[in-house]
């Protein structure tokens, strides 16, 4: 488990891309980059990912079976990704602790600037929503945050200004797609 706390945000620097799969350069902040290995598993925008190749300040993803779930094909060089290391054994993850493991995307409808940050609105497709309530945690892109309002398929996310710094959470517009895990299935 991860918390779905993102440490960092990285630049896609490099994508080759084959007939099933992608190879992503992505260049790393330097506090984080002396974390990594290769065989490294962390988050990238919310998706569990081993470290296959580091050059320098560039660490290389391959990514395969989560091409058809994610929003990593949609992605360009130059695009800023979440980034979470996974835990030190015995570390404590808390609630809204992520598997990594991608549900599908959702789509961001609106973002709303509040006195406490912002909200953003984001359109779950009625699969996803059906066992979801309010105060139910999810994670998008890599964060994990409480369901604040629901409203058929479309959940409200309120986020503090903070989070603008580490993460790639200022990007998010209107119709941006989203990685979506749902933390509530058992």
């Amino acid at each position: 488990m991860f918390r779905g706390i993102v440490q960092g945000r990285g630049v896609i620097r490099s994508i080759s891309k084959s007939e099933d799969s992608q190879r992503h350069g992505i260049t790393f902040p330097e506090s984080m980059l002396q974390l990594v290995d290769v065989d490294t598993v962390m988050l990238v925008n919310g998706c569990s990912l081993t470290v296959v190749r580091i050059l320098g300040d560039m660490v290389y993803f391959d990514i395969d079976q989560a091409l058809g779930t994610t929003t990593f094909d949609g992605l360009k060089e130059g695009d800023q990704v979440n980034l979470e290391i996974h835990p030190k054994f015995g570390e404590v993850v808390g609630r809204g602790g992520l598997a990594g493991n991608i549900k599908g995307t959702a789509l961001v409808t609106a973002i709303e600037e509040n006195e406490a940050g912002f909200s953003v609105l984001i359109d779950i497709p009625k699969g996803f929503a059906e066992n979801l309530t309010v105060q139910d945690d999810i994670g998008i892109d890599g964060i994990s945050s409480p369901i604040t309002d629901m409203s058929d398929s479309i959940i409200t996310l309120n986020y503090s200004r903070d989070l603008l710094a580490n993460t790639n959470i200022a990007s998010l517009a209107k119709d941006v797609k989203v990685n979506v895990e749902i933390l509530n299935e058992w």
